[in-house]
């Protein structure tokens, strides 16, 4: 069993301005929702501003993922057990509410918006939507036009007064596409020097990286106004999404500058992008998946599609920075500094020859600079999650080789 992680060994309770706030974060096995564990539970700018932290899982499995942090408590979804949610819902005053990836997510989010509306004790209610949903099309991507639905449920307690505190002071972080999503094609970019994506060739949008993410989130769940959140947050809609507006190709530069080893775009179509989701590289998110929840992340992989499909259309074309400028005084994690970052489950792998020598005894031919690019850099195992801070200030998780959206 690995160490229990705590804020640098310092206690909590050695705080004089300790905040009384009590936090429940749902899918907290998730990668989302396990990185904004990671911040408010080990990082001292987060560690007095909470009471308790509770994570909420969707089976008994998964919570050996959160088994490290000595100060987490968490707590099993049943849909059957009502008392159990309710009772849950009534020991806290701010919850983060990550809908699952998986096809009942509104199901799911329903049943735990009606239990905090029974305890009527949650008064900071934040949900983690989509950035795009707004734009998304009921017919053509139903994934992510879901997002809205889920919004209206999260702001509907705001004015139903029979809900007491819950809901009072609401915020909906809307994030963009992951920039971690990026790395189901490590497979092809160490391979073949290839970034293959269905977005065409001149199609923009901007992605941003998960740490980025899971900043705003923390900053948002701790902050503290009169009235429940901070005034600057609370009833906002922050939209986030990354610092720099890309095409395909334009994310290639920005890898083989990262990398020091020429990167290409390759545009592909809807087909060859499902068939790269369900492949063997593909599966590798159904495995992180099953390990954390328990179930295959079909609905994950429907909801990438649905999002290229809104890269094609031309509404992904904005980038939105005000949340991290205003919180953190900096606009996010470059493209560049996202592949920096993941440098080696990017940079192409050198092909090992052996060269033999001739009869008359010559060595082997030394490798020039040239024949030595794109050898990839010593790393941690696969399983060994590494949390360090990118040269952006946003905190970004190495060594995973399956991070997606995860909302």
């Amino acid at each position: 069993m690995p160490p229990k992680r705590t804020n640098n060994g310092n206690s909590k309770a050695a705080s004089a301005q300790k905040s009384t706030r009590k936090i429940l974060i749902t899918a907290g096995e998730g990668q989302t929702g396990r990185l904004i564990i990671d911040l408010l539970a080990t990082d001292e700018d987060y560690a007095n501003k909470y009471e308790e932290l509770t994570a909420l899982v969707f089976s008994d499995h998964a919570k050996s993922v959160l088994q490290e942090y000595d100060t987490v408590k968490t707590v099993v979804f049943d849909p059957n057990d009502e008392e159990m949610l309710v009772k849950t819902m009534s020991m806290v005053d701010t919850c983060l509410l990550i809908p699952p990836a998986r096809k009942d997510k509104a199901r799911i989010t329903r049943t735990l918006l009606e239990a905090a509306k029974k305890a009527q004790t949650v008064q900071n209610l934040v949900l983690l939507s989509s950035a795009g949903a707004d734009y998304a099309e009921r017919d053509k991507q139903p994934r992510l036009r879901e997002f809205i639905d889920l919004e209206t449920l999260a702001m509907q307690p705001k004015g139903d007064p029979s809900t007491g505190d819950t809901g009072h002071s609401p915020c909906v972080i809307r994030a963009g596409f992951y920039a971690e999503n990026l790395l189901l094609y490590s497979k092809q970019a160490q391979g073949e020097g290839k970034l293959p994506l269905p977005i065409g060739e001149n199609h923009k949008f901007a992605p941003i990286a998960l740490g980025d993410v899971a900043q705003i989130a923390a900053y948002v769940l701790t902050s503290e106004g009169p009235h429940g959140l901070a005034d600057n947050v609370r009833s906002q809609v922050i939209i986030a999404t990354g610092p720099q507006l890309v095409a395909g190709p334009e994310l290639a530069v920005a890898a083989s500058q990262a990398l020091g080893t020429k990167m290409e775009f390759e545009s592909i179509d809807e087909e060859t992008a499902k068939k790269i989701l369900s492949s063997e590289q593909g599966e590798e998110v159904d495995e992180a998946c099953r390990r954390q929840s328990g179930l295959i992340d079909v609905a994950e992989r429907e909801y990438l599609l649905e999002y290229y499909s809104l890269v094609r259309e031309g509404k992904t074309n904005y980038t939105a920075t005000t949340a991290m400028l205003a919180f953190f005084g900096h606009r996010g994690q470059e493209p560049t500094e996202f592949f920096q970052t993941y440098s080696t489950e990017f940079k192409p792998k050198k092909r090992r020859t052996t060269k033999i020598a001739s009869s008359e005894g010559a060595q082997p031919k030394t490798a020039t600079r040239s024949s030595a690019r794109g050898k990839a850099a010593k790393s941690g195992g696969d399983d060994d999650v590494e949390m360090e801070a990118g040269d952006g200030g946003a905190t970004v998780e190495k060594g995973r080789r399956t991070v997606t959206k995860g909302l």
